[in-house]
């Protein structure tokens, strides 16, 4: 479609990265758009609300997978899940997700987060996505599955070999077909660490693996070992949003300390504004897709019935008729933005006690190791962000420490 003016590639990000001035003219103009045939972007904050919170009209199932790719739903992550299945797993796990077991990790990041930041810090510098914001937020969702210590590496490279193989729209690699046949070392440890739970039983750890393990439902049923294999993938595999939330916090801590660093060093509780500011401005997230399960309408545009639908998390937490200098990121607010990072209704993200907790605490820790100042780009560091078309966050974020 070259002559139409709202027109993008989904697939490519050196455009969803950088549509932000073409988000708004779609807000004020063009609530519904059509980037590619059988596709429909939508703009406004409402708009996406409704779509998120209708499962019955709005299905999740496919995902993120390319057309025709058909998953088992024991082997699908959780958000490619439709009723009735997805309700049944969810009540499951909302038991294992909640936020007073996010706060009982605290400790356990707190003590991960200055050593590494201590690390850094004795070490003069180096690339702060690399040697923290990479490696972190797979270990802490490691450390909440119960995965030992020594794992934690080998787990985070089988995360970024699975996320950047064909796996993700294709459900295989060139070794074989869903995480048994594509990785079947990163299968081999979950399925024996899931077996080592079943055989203790009611002395099992209290960790997420284990909770799932025990889960059962009113009526008995229980989740298999394939569906918490799955599910732990999909944990840690989530942590990804987490890498790129914390990369756009330091790159704002490293670039802009006079409006960002020194007031929250003034008024540390207005940390988590920070937190949910940026998951509102730069959502790691740029968006999701569904499918319309029938013929319908958005906005009083017509939509077809299997017509894919992308869900515009970026533009609608910049909705101007939802907040106030919608386009600029800001501490002052009266409120916590209610925006769609983690999105919202029946799908809306369980892992988001983890992240804010451990945003919260990356962001004290690093005020109280790294003063004003102390920090700073690395002579000819040119920002570059992640190539990955429905991410937005820092590739890299080199920097010095000043002495």
């Amino acid at each position: 479609m070259p002559d139409d003016p709202y027109a993008f590639n989904p697939y490519d990000p050196d455009e969803t990265q950088h549509m932000w001035d073409l988000l708004v003219r779609m807000r004020a103009e063009a609530p519904v758009t059509h980037p590619m045939e059988g596709m429909a972007y939508i703009a406004r904050y409402a708009d996406n609300a409704a779509v998120f919170k209708d499962a019955k009209r709005f299905s999740s199932a496919g995902g993120f997978r390319g057309p025709g790719v058909v998953v088992p739903e024991n082997e699908s992550f959780l958000g490619e899940i439709d009723p009735p299945l997805h309700p049944r797993i969810r009540r499951l796990l909302l038991r294992a997700f909640t936020l007073q077991q996010a706060n009982a990790s605290e400790a356990w990041i707190r003590r991960r987060v200055r050593t590494m930041f201590d690390a850094f810090a004795a070490k003069g510098g180096g690339d702060l996505m690399h040697d923290i914001a990479v490696p972190l937020p797979g270990s802490v969702a490691a450390h909440a599955l119960g995965i030992p210590d020594e794992h934690h590496d080998q787990v985070a490279q089988w995360c970024h070999d699975l996320l950047h193989s064909t796996w993700p729209q294709t459900n295989a690699t060139e070794r074989g077909h869903g995480i048994a046949g594509g990785f079947p070392e990163f299968a081999e440890l979950l399925d024996s660490l899931i077996a080592e739970r079943r055989a203790l039983g009611a002395d099992a750890p209290d960790d997420l693996m284990s909770r799932m393990v025990n889960a059962s439902a009113d009526d008995g049923w229980h989740l298999s070992d394939v569906h918490i294999r799955t599910l732990s993938v999909n944990t840690l595999a989530g942590s990804l949003s987490t890498t790129y939330l914390l990369g756009n916090l330091f790159h704002r801590f490293v670039t802009d300390p006079e409006n960002f660093t020194a007031v929250l060093r003034a008024e540390p509780a207005k940390i988590p504004m920070a937190v949910e500011e940026s998951l509102r401005f730069e959502p790691p997230v740029l968006f999701l897709f569904r499918t319309a399960t029938a013929d319908t309408e958005i906005a009083g545009c017509p939509i077809a019935k299997g017509e894919r639908i992308i869900t515009g998390i970026a533009s609608a937490n910049r909705d101007e008729t939802v907040y106030d200098h919608a386009d600029e990121y800001r501490l002052d607010r009266d409120t916590l933005p209610d925006h769609l990072a983690f999105g919202v209704g029946p799908h809306i993200c369980l892992g988001d006690h983890l992240t804010r907790v451990e945003a919260r605490v990356v962001l004290e820790e690093m005020l109280d190791v790294f003063g004003r100042g102390v920090l700073k780009l690395a002579p000819g560091y040119e920002r570059r962000l992640v190539p990955m078309f429905l991410e937005y966050g820092p590739e890299s974020l080199d920097v010095v420490v000043a002495r």
